[in-house]
């Protein structure tokens, strides 16, 4: 049993860490696609904002301005103005950002980089301007994602600036802590959801540890129990018997009456102990001594028998006449069928009517009374071991709790089922049901 507690122990482990891997997976894909969400509506916006800005003009304008300088003022003075930026579009590009609610929400950055342009003065010098950063809302930093890549080749009527290519890029430095904003309702269901199945997980071993424990007290104490018992009372049959063989002779009704009363009690004590042992073997435990039996005078005998231990009690027998035989230990199944009987005696039953049906398969016996019935509640429980159905903590019957548990386990090692229907005030009816 602790090597089965252990491995369930394992069992649940793995369990919650399989979850937890599956649960941050979702969560990681699902970041990952708000994150891509993100780039798309920021892309969207700076696509709007460029139009708005018309950057095409912006270029031609820059470039026509550029080639100007350099044709006029030489090449020196062009290095000055390509190399300075533009200023008043990048203040003009950061506080559109920080009006549009998606581009402030995210911390987008955007910038606009000369890759390359080509100046020639007309005195044959050269200068190359490479990733020069040209306008934007600041500088980019980390994962830089291109909106667009534009080149212009003017050759044309003499033009000294040459191969003027740019790029437009943006980054979302405020990415991640807005989408873990965002994503902070799933991700507080998804640690409550992870911390309910570990609490659950050890509600649940506890509860079985201690039931195990519970179960390794009660068989510990029944060993003990009867073990203690035997001895004393072996020592009483032997002194028992000296004090019978004494009063040989010597008629006292007094002594006689306390002798023979002792030796009741201690006759009831003994048949007690044995039940208890007996009652409290499980199927796999009972050790059946199976002959061919021939029911319908099985039941006939076994109700006869039983009307002689209860006279007040209205036994209605309606057996079924085909002849059936199973193979059964007599002396385990007519226990089990007893105690059925008892308890509906014991409960208020003062009308039992038993049933027989033999059908192809199975045998089956149904015991019905007119007693008090059985709650819902108590249905799910009146098989388990020791337990006893009482109202307020007071039992009105007495009692082990163990007939019924000891009847499921007999009917369970022949290879059969008990059927329970009930109800408060309705009386109840077992049905056992037995291979043939």
């Amino acid at each position: 049993m602790k090597r089965k507690i252990r491995y369930l122990i394992w069992g649940c482990s793995l369990a919650i860490t399989a979850l937890a891997a599956i649960q941050s997976y979702f969560i990681y894909n699902t970041y990952i696609l708000k994150e891509k969400e993100a780039q798309t509506a920021v892309r969207l916006e700076l696509i709007r904002m460029e139009t708005l800005i018309n950057i095409d003009s912006v270029r031609n304008a820059w470039f026509v301005h550029g080639n100007a300088l350099l044709r006029t003022q030489g090449i020196t003075t062009a290095k000055s103005f390509f190399s300075s930026g533009a200023p008043a579009l990048s203040r003009k590009v950061a506080q559109y950002i920080n009006t549009n609610s998606v581009l402030h929400q995210y911390r987008t950055v955007y910038q606009v980089v000369i890759n390359k342009v080509l100046l020639e003065s007309p005195s044959g010098q050269t200068f190359t301007l490479t990733d020069r950063p040209w306008f934007g809302s600041g500088q980019l930093y980390g994962e830089q994602l291109v909106i667009h890549d534009l080149t212009t080749d003017n050759n044309i009527n003499g033009g000294l600036v040459r191969n003027f290519t740019s790029r437009s890029g943006f980054a979302i430095n405020g990415g991640g802590n807005s989408i873990l904003r965002e994503m902070l309702g799933l991700l507080i269901f998804s640690v409550l959801l992870l911390g309910v199945v570990i609490l659950l997980f050890y509600l649940s071993i506890r509860s079985l540890i201690t039931q195990k424990k519970i179960s390794d007290m009660q068989t510990d104490f029944i060993n003990n129990i009867t073990h203690e018992f035997n001895t004393p009372l072996a020592t009483l049959g032997v002194a028992l018997s000296t004090v019978k063989d004494r009063l040989t002779g010597q008629p006292d009704p007094v002594l006689d009456n306390s002798v023979a009363t002792i030796d009741r009690q201690q006759q009831r004590l003994r048949k007690l102990i044995g039940q208890v042992i007996s009652h409290t073997a499980g199927p796999q435990q009972l050790r059946l001594q199976r002959e061919l039996i021939h029911m319908p005078g099985f039941i006939a005998e076994l109700l006869e028998d039983f009307k002689l231990s209860s006279p007040q009690t209205e036994l209605i027998a309606e057996l079924d006449s085909q002849i059936a035989a199973i193979k059964a230990d007599r002396f385990h199944l007519t226990t089990a069928i007893v105690n059925i009987l008892d308890n509906a005696v014991k409960y208020g039953g003062g009308q039992v009517i038993v049933t027989t049906v033999a059908e192809t398969d199975t045998y089956q016996i149904a015991i019905r009374d007119n007693g008090q019935g059985i709650t819902e509640s108590d249905q799910s429980r009146i098989f388990e071991k020791f337990y006893r159905s009482e109202k307020g903590d007071i039992h009105n019957t007495k009692g082990l709790g163990l007939g019924l548990y000891y009847s499921e386990q007999v009917i369970t090692a022949h290879g059969g089922k008990i059927l329970l229907q009930s109800g408060t005030g309705q009386g109840s009816t077992f049905t056992l049901i037995l291979p043939r």
